[in-house]
């Protein structure tokens, strides 16, 4: 049984004096290279995903909220109105402080010449870099932290490979990236949440210097600061004192002097670090307990979805679900195999008080949140570290199991370790850089959690902006969308968006962008519904089997609609004449507008008769449909061609009411495309497979064509 005890005990059996030894300068310098190498690789593992392709979408809250907050906040500090920084109820100190920092930085870097313009893209990248550093160095110290908790008193392979790849499943889980790489409240909240709650277990569990409890402290205000919920660091403080106190028996005294330091460190840190409360706390504190009491009351204002239901106000399996489906693959295993810890690692307690109070931080959060009738899963976000490391105690633990069955072959832990770091590295790659919508693809991935859970915070809008900016008419239409404010910073000057107003699109739409969370709650009939339900779009944004946005042509206003399909795919949608230069020898003017459903296998000619009422011919043209530079081949799927053709017609033509006969015809065979669309009965023989569209031709030469 003493081959079972060894997993994380703080203690080992002393190395064999027949061993082998080296020098000791010699060792302590492979030591120090090796400890470098490792830090070196967790600083690129963790800084990598989060400070790479900064630019590519903006995230709705960062727009509507945080970056004005953020400006305003700055603004306070610089005129010394503190009570102004007050400007969130959640309540956002730090990322209002890091959102400040960027802004100097840009400012920084045009005041030197560094930069003389700054696009939107690099705007929000040295927003966002400030914010991503500190995550960055978040997660390495993290990894110091951990390896304090678990390897600098036990050189059992266990404890440094736990250390390391709970480090590594923390630094590459892609939820975790995700909020690491915007200017946002939860991914502060869960940096600095994960940092309080293992130097407090440094403290109260391995009984380290005091630093690290006044680390824990200030660690957990910071948390706060970032985001209410924070304060879930608080319980579980207290309860590792207590069982310092109960089990380790830590003098009464000693666990009430750290107590107390935690507090005041706390406070302390809470008032250093928002100065409204310098000059008025009783409005920091009344907006903060809005933000908790009020806010967090009310279901989310943008409504909701769960299990493929429209809901404002989801059950309480929101969040179990949630967690079963954010986690990592590797992260879902690992906490399966956790039981097996604490039934095989009999003499480590301390290891398990360290992972029972992780354990209890992610319940006791989870079941809080769940009292709120708002939720979305972004809000279960600060719990995810603590999986992880758990996870990989887990997972640890089955590569000192695999290594007794082996005999005890000695590279079992590293390569294994080895392997499961190179794995969660790849899946972090697979999400980069959309890790928002990182679902479990054990549990199905984004395609199941699209029918889970409401997604869509803005990514995908940038790629849907590009694509709009290299369209020729961009600038003279509009894009109409619901998402405007996550759009048009990444649209070319000159192009506009807009949000339609009573049902309705304006005859200067050009374009309508439809947002994924649009289309799981349900989509109004009007006006996007209408264009969602009967048009296919000319452009999507997909990522990892869900479609982020579609972008439909509007059709530009024209004054007769036949929506008349001519074989299979072709759809001749509307037509207009104009007669205004019939008179001075300039013929007929007719416009046409096509659409396609799928690309015909071969080009066609369109033919225009004009006919009396007898059936004579009394013009013609045969032409391209849509000119010589867009034959149907080429047409794009959803995509609305207006073109308008000249009409030969004799100047003296009489008034009278004559008829357009409008068809396509392979031009080897002669052989006209079928058009299932009957002809009026007043109509002449136009010879089949033809839309018949009467012309009105009066004294005065102006069109009656309706």
């Amino acid at each position: 049984m003493a081959a079972h005890k060894h997993m994380l005990s703080p203690s080992a059996a002393a190395p064999s004096s027949a061993a082998p030894t080296t020098s000791a300068p010699a060792a302590r310098r492979v030591g120090l290279a090796v400890r470098l190498l490792v830090v070196v690789g967790v600083l690129l593992l963790a800084g990598l995903p989060r400070l790479l392709t900064l630019h590519l979408f903006l995230d709705s809250d960062e727009i509507n909220f945080w970056m004005p907050r953020s400006v305003r906040f700055l603004e306070a500090i610089q005129s010394g109105n503190f009570a102004e920084t007050a400007q969130s109820t959640h309540p956002g100190v730090t990322t209002m402080w890091l959102g400040s920092v960027g802004i100097l930085l840009r400012e920084s870097l045009v005041a030197a010449g560094v930069l003389t313009d700054v696009p939107f893209p690099l705007m929000l990248t040295l927003s966002r870099l400030p914010i991503a550093l500190v995550h960055t160095l978040g997660v390495l110290f993290g990894y110091l932290l951990l390896h304090r908790l678990f390897a600098t008193r036990s050189p059992e392979p266990g404890g440094v490979a736990l250390a390391l790849l709970a480090a590594a499943f923390w630094a590459t889980d892609p939820f975790v990236v995700a909020y690491a790489r915007i200017l946002h409240v939860d991914g502060l909240t869960t940096t600095f949440a994960t940092l309080s709650l293992l130097a407090g277990g440094i403290f109260w569990v391995r009984g380290g210097h005091p630093a690290y409890l006044l680390l824990s402290a200030g660690a957990g205000a910071l948390a706060t600061l970032s985001k209410s919920p924070g304060v879930a660091v608080i319980p579980i403080i207290g309860l590792a004192a207590i069982a310092a106190w109960h089990s380790d028996g830590m003098p009464l005294r000693r666990v009430l002097l750290g107590l107390g330091a935690w507090a005041a460190t706390f406070g302390l840190t809470l008032w250093l670090c928002y100065p409204a409360l310098w000059v008025d706390p009783a409005r920091a504190w009344q907006q903060m307990r809005v933000g908790v009491e009020v806010e967090g009351a009310s279901p989310h204002v943008i409504g909701n979805f769960f299990l493929g239901q429209a809901t404002d106000t989801p059950d309480v399996r929101y969040y179990p679900v949630a967690l079963l489906m954010r986690t990592t693959p590797l992260t879902l295993i690992g906490l399966l195999l956790l039981p097996f810890v604490w039934r095989r690692d009999a003499d480590s307690a301390s290891t398990r008080r360290i992972l029972a109070l992780l354990a209890a931080y992610s319940l006791i959060f989870v079941c809080a949140m769940s009292l709120f009738p708002k939720k979305l899963n972004r809000y279960s976000v600060p719990v995810f570290p603590a999986l992880d490391i758990l996870a990989a105690a887990g997972w640890v633990w089955a590569l000192l199991r695999l290594r007794e069955l082996r005999g005890g072959a000695a590279r079992v832990v590293p390569l294994g370790g080895a392997a499961l770091i190179s794995l969660a590295a790849l899946n972090m790659l697979w999400w980069h850089p959309y890790g928002v919508i990182a679902y479990n693809q054990i549990i199905g991935g984004a395609p199941r959690a699209e029918r889970t859970f409401l997604i869509g915070d803005g990514e995908g809008l940038g790629e849907a902006a590009r694509w709009l900016n290299e369209q020729p008419d961009i600038t003279g239409v509009r894009v109409a969308s619901t998402m405007i404010n996550s759009l048009q910073p990444f649209l070319i000057r000159g192009a506009q968006s807009s949000t339609p107003r009573n049902g309705q699109f304006d005859p200067q739409d050009g374009y309508a962008l439809i947002y994924v969370r649009h289309t799981q709650r349900g989509i109004p009939a009007a006006p996007f519904g209408a264009v969602y339900t009967s048009q296919t779009p000319v452009y999507t944004v997909q990522a990892h089997g869900v479609t982020l946005a579609s972008v439909y042509q509007l059709a530009p206003p024209i004054a007769d609609l036949h929506n008349a399909t001519f074989g299979e795919s072709l759809i001749l949608r509307g037509t207009q004449t104009d007669l205004t230069g019939l008179r001075g020898g300039h013929g007929i003017t007719l416009t046409v507008q096509w659409q396609v459903q799928q690309p015909p296998p071969q080009e066609y000619l369109m033919f225009v008769h004009v006919l009396d009422a007898q059936g004579q011919k009394v013009a013609q043209i045969d032409v391209p449909p849509a000119g010589t530079a867009q034959p149907p081949t080429t047409w794009q799927v959803g995509r609305t061609l207006t073109w308008m053709h000249p009409l030969p017609v004799p100047a003296d033509l009489p008034p009278d009411t004559y008829w357009l006969a409008i068809g396509l015809y392979d031009p080897a065979t002669f052989a006209r495309l079928p058009l299932a669309t009957p002809a009026p009965p007043t109509a002449p023989d136009a010879g089949g497979n033809a839309l018949l569209i009467p012309l009105v031709v009066r004294s005065d030469a102006v069109s009656g064509d309706e």
